[in-house]
């Protein structure tokens, strides 16, 4: 850049001879509305989270009553995960509803709920973030009006190649930091609209049939169901591997002795 500072001050001389009378540009009048604005008080924005632990009778049902209600209210879920732990079935929900829904959607989920367990609410607010992203991007969007207008004049006056390159090349660096900063502001947004709830459905152990605690007879059926199965599998293959490897050999190599011996003893005879 230490090539193109005369550069560009020969040009804002040359440009400012030229047009001693001329009205300021577009650009410089975006940059003075700027700064003479001021600034619009911003709405408030608060991420909301909630962690939920609740207990209940039939997993199954409850996970499709809350799965419709949360649809229902203009949400969804972003991620389901259901598995068992010994006979009892277990799951865990990640779901997105709006922020003005988050309150009726709770209310609905401990109503199918035989009992909650755990209930956790978070609240962030990115207000101030998200106005410090608008300065910034309104900051940037001048500094690129302003490149643009220099990059015009330098193709205009300028007879290196390299000095236009080089405002060029500013221009992609403040264009790129604008693109970045609108993309936070819209997750921002997005998150501050949509609120997150963690839900955990665990089965009450009560409704459950009654055994002593660390045994449970299904399972152990189960697993001896398997050790027979496996057992009576290793015996069928033994039997196979006896009959097409081991009989063939077994009857060669009897057939031969029965050869040997016989020779032997026409030897003898002779």
């Amino acid at each position: 850049m230490r090539k193109l500072i005369p550069m560009l001050i020969l040009v804002i001389a040359t440009v400012g001879c030229a047009k001693s009378e001329a009205p300021i540009s577009a650009a410089a009048e975006q940059i003075a509305v700027a700064k003479d604005a001021a600034p619009a008080a911003a709405p408030r924005m608060i991420v909301r989270r909630a962690n939920v632990k609740i207990i209940v009778d039939d997993t199954s049902k409850v996970v499709d009553a809350i799965t419709k209600s949360v649809e229902a209210s203009g949400g969804y879920v972003s991620d389901s995960n259901i598995w068992r732990e010994g006979e009892l079935l277990r799951a865990r929900l990640t779901m997105r509803v709006p922020a003005d829904k988050l309150t009726g959607t709770l209310a609905s989920i401990r109503g199918v709920a035989k009992r909650v367990d755990n209930e956790t609410i978070t609240s962030q607010e990115v207000t101030q973030e998200y106005v410090d992203l608008e300065s910034q991007v309104r900051n940037l969007e001048a500094t690129e009006a302003e490149l643009r207008e220099l990059l015009k004049v330098a193709r205009v006056n300028s007879k290196k190649a390299t000095e236009v390159l080089e405002v060029h090349q500013q221009l992609t660096v403040i264009r790129g930091q604008i693109e970045q900063a609108r993309g936070r502001m819209r997750y921002l947004s997005q998150i501050a609209a949509m609120s997150a709830i963690t839900l955990d459905v665990v089965p009450d152990a009560i409704a459950q049939p009654v055994v002593e605690p660390g045994w449970q007879p299904l399972v152990v059926a189960k697993d001896a169901s398997r050790a027979l199965v496996s057992l009576l599998q290793r015996l069928a293959t033994a039997v196979i591997w006896f009959v097409i490897y081991l009989l063939p050999v077994l009857g060669m190599l009897a057939l031969a002795i029965f050869i040997l011996v016989k020779v032997a003893r026409r030897a003898r005879t002779a």
